[in-house]
């Protein structure tokens, strides 16, 4: 006899009558940008909260109905160490002078799907939520740390899709744009075009012919009015005061130095590239490169200063590490080099300007038709600079491409711009650094797919003198869509309520029971299994009751339990053939009861896991944290739900072998286990 536990999934998805059902037919051809921006202008959405204020649609045609799909993304939020020390950014001592603190008030990234319960204008107003947040978001200006902001996108949601043009994203303005995020739940056909958000993400900082000012060479931040070194890029913990929008100089005021201490120098503040520093400040005259953003990969540093050769170009931008296919983050722009002769095509040292990341895109649909290409390319840098320094590469964005069908016709590029290539006026000035990219698809790309590092810039002799390519990115094909966005089916909600999924021992067989609520219209319960999480198919259909009875409880037998791990799930369907899937339950053959701690898979592939969470400690905050053979904290995530299970991504970084894995709550550990990585 097996042994069986009895878990259970509590899922609050499925709300009632302002949820949208997904389109059942047609074809819509899509020929501009469908999404609408508005900027989240509410400064705290906890956890829970069924309502958010939005500022003015900043680009759309389209206001917000009742039943729409909206998705809600943190784009920046990131505290740092503002030391003028070398642990600058992450706080580690003797560091590389870049980064973020991933502690409790790290946002950027965080994002959920979510269906509108009221309407909201193009001029804005307060959007009401069908059902509560997964996630916390913030809105907050330049402070003690860099500014806070989050959006929330109007999502087109088609039956079959086809593209006859290409489709551009919004350039990201500091409070809106940079994401397109489309729906299809039939077949997308790109019909050979381009969905583009290349150089539309956190932008570059920006140039300034300067005179010279106070300091050292080897300060990590100055500030914007000290007239000497080069502004530091925009990312994930702020935005500096002088940035380049889209081939302008843009001043922010002086009010908004962007980061605390200062705006300019080679630190790198989050996934933003370091501004280049000049080697005599009192002069700005030893100009150096600045360094490329990061996403995927780090960016490249900044080249070295004229004359003496110092090395204390920009430092790279970071890597954004909680990278998964549920939270991304557009690439950072590169830092600005030095100027003080103000050389290039664009006036008053402008050219040495940083260059914009690339944007994020996220496309769900059943099956990909025609072939097409995504872009989000980091921008390169002005190559025109003669005897200045050059500025860093933009970083590659971010894709997250889900389709149950593969993805062998489409190119995803999310490549690092080229760092700023110089003269030198006949002796070397430092180049620009290159940046990085992050993609994730359920499926197989084309081969030509890329995250591809940015080359560095070089400069008199055609050297790099000292600037370095960014590294390359993220690239994650057959991706399990397990652990994506959350609510990511929103569309899909019916009018009933899914209070709980749960199976038990049943003779040599399983009893899958769910129960339900509020139930309308619903014509059947399809239950579907799985063997490797990724194709179902029907195991048993059980007819709906269909009755006004507050609560109403189902149950099937699946007596085919040959396999060790079952994934099971429910589809719902009303009676005019519209569908819903539950979230996914896992049965595992070797659970003796419901308070076990368990990591599957071990060893564990394509960096990614599910922790099995004890049930006594479901509803409860947990924290999961990973340490290598080293005794380093390598990463660590929390969760306050009612589900009892936990995906964690290993930090593709992380040395292949044994690592250790702990479950600690009340600041307690309470299980651990050794798992090895692959």
């Amino acid at each position: 006899m097996k042994k069986f536990s009895s878990l259970s999934l509590f899922l609050f998805l499925w709300v009632g009558v302002h949820s949208q059902t997904c389109p059942s037919s047609g074809t819509t051809t899509v020929s501009t940008n469908p999404n609408t921006y508005y900027p989240g202008t509410q400064t705290t959405v906890n956890i829970g909260a069924t309502s958010i204020t939005l500022g003015a649609a900043s680009s759309g045609t389209t206001g917000i109905s009742i039943g729409d799909i909206v998705l809600i993304i943190q784009m920046q939020g990131a505290e740092i160490n503002s030391t003028n020390t070398s642990s600058y950014g992450d706080g580690v001592a003797a560091g590389n002078g870049n980064g973020y603190l991933n502690n409790a008030n790290h946002l950027a990234g965080n994002m959920e799907f979510a269906v509108a319960a009221s309407n909201v204008p193009l001029a804005g107003g307060t959007l009401t939520l069908a059902a509560g947040t997964f996630k916390a978001y913030s809105n907050s200006n330049f402070g003690t740390f860099g500014q806070y902001r989050y959006q929330v996108i109007r999502v087109p949601v088609y039956f079959n899709a086809t593209l006859s043009a290409n489709i551009t994203a919004p350039a990201w303005s500091g409070t809106t744009g940079g994401v397109v995020v489309m729906e299809a739940k039939g077949t997308f056909n790109f019909a050979g075009f381009t969905i583009d958000a290349s150089g539309k993400g956190f932008r570059g900082g920006g140039g300034r012919q300067l005179g010279g000012g106070t300091g050292t060479n080897t300060d990590y931040l100055t500030l914007s009015t000290n007239n000497a070194n080069g502004s530091k890029g925009e990312g994930t913990a702020g935005t500096p005061r002088y940035v380049n929008n889209a081939g302008t100089l843009l001043d922010n005021g002086a009010a908004n130095e962007g980061y605390p201490g200062g705006s300019y120098g080679r630190g790198a503040p989050g996934n933003a590239g370091g501004g280049g520093n000049d080697g005599v400040p009192a002069s700005n005259s030893e100009n150096s490169g600045g360094a490329g953003g990061g996403n995927g990969g780090a960016g490249g540093r900044g080249g070295n200063a004229w004359n003496s050769g110092a090395v204390v170009g920009g430092e790279p931008g970071a890597t954004f590490a909680q990278n998964s296919r549920a939270r991304v983050v557009m690439g950072g722009g590169g830092g600005a080099g030095n100027t003080n002769d103000g050389t290039g095509g664009a006036a008053s040292g402008f050219s040495s300007s940083g260059a914009a990341g690339g944007g994020i895109v996220i496309l769900i649909t059943k099956a990909v038709g025609t072939a097409g290409t995504i872009n989000v390319n980091g921008a390169n840098a002005d190559n025109t600079v003669l005897n200045d320094g050059s500025g860093g590469g933009g970083a590659g964005g971010s894709v997250i491409l889900l389709t149950e069908s593969g993805a062998a016709n489409v190119t995803v590029n999310a490549k690092g711009g080229t760092g700023g290539t110089n003269t030198g006026g006949g002796s070397p000035h430092g180049p620009g650094g290159g940046g990085g990219g992050v993609i994730y698809a359920e499926g197989t790309l084309n081969a030509a797919s890329s995250v591809s590092g940015g080359a560095a810039g070089t400069t008199s002799g055609a050297s790099n003198f000292g600037a370095a390519a960014g590294s390359t990115g993220v690239l994650v094909q057959n991706a399990s869509p397990f652990g994506s966005i959350p609510n990511l089916n929103a569309c899909l909600v019916l009018p009933t309520r899914l209070i709980s999924f749960t199976y038990g021992a049943q003779g040599q067989g399983l009893l899958l029971q769910w129960k339900v609520t509020s139930e309308l219209n619903v014509k059947e319960y399809i239950l579907e299994k799985s063997f490797d999480g990724r194709i179902f198919n029907t195991a048993g259909t059980v007819v709906s009751q269909n009755s006004a009875a507050a609560v109403n409880t189902y149950g099937y037998t699946d007596n085919a339990v040959n396999n060790a791990v079952i994934f099971y799930r429910l589809k719902v369907v009303d009676m005019d053939g519209k569908f819903v899937y539950s979230d996914v339950i896992v049965y595992k053959a070797s659970y003796a009861s419901d308070d076990v701690f368990a990591i599957y898979p071990n060893p564990v592939v394509n960096n990614r896991a599910t922790v099995i969470i004890p049930q006594h400690l479901v509803n409860k905050t947990v924290t999961v944290r990973v340490i290598n053979a080293q005794g380093k904290l390598i990463s660590t995530k929390q969760q306050s739900s009612y589900t009892n299970t936990l995906n964690i991504d290993f930090p593709a970084a992380t040395a292949r072998g044994i690592v250790m894995v702990q479950l600690a709550a009340g600041g307690e550990v309470l299980y651990k286990e050794k798992v090895i990585l692959q």
